[in-house]
C-alpha cells in the first residue's frame, strides 16, 4: 500500500531543488499544455518577473509552477495588478493523489503572501485540456470569457479573486494538511 502524502507545501525555488525537477517527466498528452521544469526555469532566468515555485509533498518536489508578474503578462491580461500563473504541474508519479488539487486551495493565500498588492491570479488553459481546465474551476478560478491563441492552440482565459483566508505559513512557504 503506497504511503499517504500528509504535508503540501509550496515553497520558492532553490537551487538543489533543480535535481529532482530534472526527473519530471509529463505523458505525451500532456506535454502540450505545459513545459518542464528545466524549461520554465530557462525563461524565469531570461525575465526576473518570472517567479518560479516548486510544490512539496512531505518535503519532496512532486510539482512546479512560475508566478509571473510584470509587463509580459500583457498577452494574457492587461490588469496591472494581476499575477499570471504558468508551467502548472505535478510530476507524473506523483498525479491522481490530489496534490494538484490541494496545491491550488492553498496558491491564493500563499500568492497573496508574495505579492500582497496584486488582486487577482490569472492563468491560461488550453480548451483540450480538459482535466486541467475542470481542475482549476474546481480550485475557484472562474472563466473570464476571453481566448487567446497558444502554442498548442485555443487556450481560454480563468481568473480566480484574491481575498484574504487563514493558512498555517510555515518558513516562506505555506502548508496545507490533507486529510
Amino acid at each position: 500500500m503506497e504511503k499517504e502524502i500528509e504535508t503540501i507545501t509550496l515553497t520558492p525555488y532553490i537551487p538543489e531543488h533543480l535535481h529532482q525537477l530534472s526527473q519530471f517527466y509529463l505523458p505525451n498528452t500532456q506535454t502540450p499544455f505545459s513545459a518542464l521544469p528545466e524549461e520554465s526555469l530557462k525563461y524565469c532566468r531570461e525575465d526576473c518577473d518570472r517567479h518560479p515555485f516548486v510544490i512539496l509533498a512531505d518535503g519532496i518536489p512532486v510539482g512546479f509552477f512560475v508566478l509571473h508578474i510584470g509587463e509580459n503578462t500583457d498577452p494574457f491580461t492587461s490588469d496591472k495588478i494581476a499575477i499570471l500563473l504558468r508551467g502548472f504541474l505535478v510530476d507524473q508519479k506523483h498525479q491522481g493523489k490530489g496534490i494538484g488539487k490541494k496545491a491550488l486551495q492553498i496558491l491564493p493565500e500563499f500568492a497573496k503572501g508574495i505579492f500582497p498588492n496584486k488582486d487577482s491570479i490569472i492563468l491560461a488553459v488550453d480548451v483540450m485540456n480538459v482535466n486541467a481546465k475542470t481542475l482549476y474551476a474546481k480550485s475557484g478560478f472562474q472563466d473570464t470569457g476571453i481566448q487567446k491563441e497558444g502554442r498548442s492552440g485555443l487556450m481560454e482565459i480563468m481568473e480566480y479573486r484574491l481575498d484574504m483566508g487563514t493558512r498555517i505559513l510555515n518558513k516562506g512557504g505555506i502548508t496545507n494538511k490533507i486529510g
